[in-house]
């Protein structure tokens, strides 16, 4: 944190103490959900495991990976795979998961007292703590709440490389980074895009040396090491098939087409059961075009997808932009129901309203909100060009409600604390321009 340097140690302690009420809030909130909220409730599906990812960790254990799947080439299934390991059960992932959601919640008030102030921090820290959306993956065996904590980290690894662009922030930027896009391959654009930015803002400094494009050329290095493991056991598991991270990019793709309509995006059907089953009968119908059953190898069903995916880019244009379009939209809302869409509908409408009160300041101020905007508005646009359901713009829902914070203290006021300002200027370390009154 950037602290005055007259700033007392009562004032450090009572920021800190405010850290640990966050965290705990987090952690009594999701416990709740486990043991008490989440079984006793009728609003969304609680079978516990809805994707089989305990069935698919239990196989690991049992005869290894011996098959390339789409959901099981993910990290959440090695994850249960350890636990079961141990000794564990559904019980204990879920208490980890707990866990992980108070250190999001860690990871929140850490970007947003950096990034900001302490009073910004806590309420971030407490609308990600109490909010609906995360809570909800908490109590079953979904990818997201690993997902939210990786995304998270690498946001914090970002602003970190950003403060100070050295070899070692690069090296732990591309680990962090790679490790939440194995987690789940949405968080991979972001990394990206970051990184080419960064190395363009390298470029354009008047020496143009390869010492400042070395703390970049570290992060991607490391993506490639920690990913390279990953892709030789495809290859290995798939029969000698490159499949960098998993198949599946053009099944989402197609998918998009018909969760976008008009009877879902509207929740006039329900697109989980309506939309999931017409999409189901769509790659059926590719496979046996292709003369194979579709489920059978995934790797063959990608090729299969991709071909129509292109098809329908080339020849459906405008019913490709519509998709998109319409994506971008849903990914803040689409959820099983018109009834618990309403829920996240509300909160990014109000969320983004506390943001823009927060940006317009940030902007005054020179703040650099955009290294929280840039994950979220990624994210939106890369995922509305596949399948933009509700649940993907979980990831991202920290960094809007740091946003939505800052705005609540731009309307609360100033209470007159004098704190130091993180300026976004690449190729210094530990920026310091000066002092602005701001509220804590």
């Amino acid at each position: 944190m950037l602290w005055d340097d007259d700033a007392t140690k009562a004032h450090r302690g009572s920021v800190v103490a405010r850290l640990w009420i966050s965290a705990a809030v987090a952690l009594a909130a999701s416990l709740a959900t486990v043991f008490w909220v989440f079984g006793n409730q009728g609003v969304v599906n609680n079978v516990g495991d809805p994707y089989d990812y305990g069935r698919i960790a239990r196989g690991f254990l049992e005869h290894g990976f011996d098959k390339l799947t789409r959901r099981a080439a993910m990290l959440y299934p090695h994850l249960l795979a350890a636990v079961y390991w141990l000794g564990g059960s559904d019980v204990t992932v879920q208490v980890i998961q707990c866990f992980l959601h108070a250190g999001t919640t860690i990871l929140t008030f850490s970007l947003a007292s950096r990034l900001y102030n302490a009073r910004t921090a806590f309420i971030a820290a407490l609308l990600t703590a109490l909010h609906p959306m995360l809570l909800r993956y908490v109590a079953d065996l979904h990818t997201e709440t690993l997902l939210v904590f990786m995304s998270m980290s690498t946001v914090w690894c970002a602003v970190r490389f950003y403060d100070r662009p050295t070899i070692g922030n690069g090296a732990l930027l591309g680990a962090i980074g790679m490790i939440a896009t194995l987690t789940k391959g949405v968080m991979l654009p972001f990394v990206v895009v970051f990184g080419a930015g960064c190395a363009l803002r390298a470029l354009r400094q008047p020496d143009r040396s390869i010492k400042r494009l070395g703390p970049v050329m570290a992060m991607f290095l490391t993506m490639a090491v920690v990913v390279a493991p990953w892709t030789y056991r495809n290859y290995q598991v798939s029969g000698g098939k490159f499949v960098p991270l998993t198949p599946g990019t053009a099944d989402a793709f197609l998918r998009g087409y018909i969760f976008t309509r008009l009877e879902f995006a509207t929740l006039q059907k329900p697109p989980y059961v309506d939309a999931e089953n017409e999409s189901n009968a769509l790659f059926r119908g590719i496979a046996k075009q292709a003369g194979v059953t579709w489920s059978d190898d995934e790797v063959v069903d990608e090729v299969n997808n991709q071909r129509v995916m292109k098809q329908m880019i080339i020849r459906h244009p405008f019913e490709t932009a519509r998709k998109v379009v319409v994506g971008f939209f849903t990914f803040w809302y689409e959820m099983t129901s018109l009834t618990n869409s309403l829920v996240p509908a509300a909160l990014a409408v109000a969320g983004w309203a506390l943001a823009f009160v927060g940006l317009r300041r940030g902007r005054g101020e020179n703040r650099p909100s955009w290294l929280l905007l840039l994950p979220i508005l990624v994210l939106n646009v890369f995922v509305a060009t596949l399948v933009p359901l509700g649940r993907y713009s979980v990831p991202v829902l920290p960094c809007l409600a740091i946003l939505a914070a800052f705005g609540v203290d731009t309307l609360l006021g100033p209470t007159g604390r004098r704190e130091r300002v993180l300026l976004p200027l690449l190729g210094k370390e530990h920026l310091n321009v000066g002092h602005i009154r701001t509220a804590d």
